[in-house]
């Protein structure tokens, strides 16, 4: 017989009726910043929007042909009023992966952060015109 630990957001989910890893994890809150991705003649456009975080918490990396965006979220909030108190904390760390198209390079790229909304505009190589071309075959 196997025993299991008893946690109220695994009975919070039989309730509920819903799959709580999607929204919780070990450390909290899940947190997983929206995407926009668009192609133009040139250049890609990413827009990441995190809301609440402060960009010194955010980093951009390109390695193997992979851009990252990772980052921490930390807020603390403290509402102290006559008849009320509230203090409430929200954190964890967030990582979102976007594979580039061969040839990009960090040089190329330009990021920009204002009112929570990340964006990033990347230079695409040209593209090589892949005309047919007909290899010779030596014969021996």
């Amino acid at each position: 017989m196997e025993l299991k630990l008893w946690s109220p957001f695994s009975e919070m989910e039989r309730e509920w009726r819903f799959d709580m890893p999607r929204f919780f994890n070990e450390g909290g809150f899940r947190f997983r910043p929206s995407l926009d991705v668009v192609r133009t003649d040139g250049e890609l456009v990413i827009t990441a929007e995190l809301p609440g975080i402060d960009a010194e918490n955010v980093e951009l990396s390109l390695d193997a042909g992979v851009l990252t965006i990772a980052g921490e979220k930390m807020e603390d909030k403290e509402v102290a009023e006559e008849d009320r108190y509230i203090h409430e904390r929200s954190y964890g760390k967030f990582q979102r992966r976007i594979p580039m198209p061969d040839g990009v390079n960090a040089d190329k790229m330009e990021a920009d952060f204002d009112a929570g909304v990340l964006t990033v505009h990347i230079t695409l190589p040209e593209e090589k015109s892949m005309k047919p071309q007909t290899i010779p075959i030596a014969v021996s």
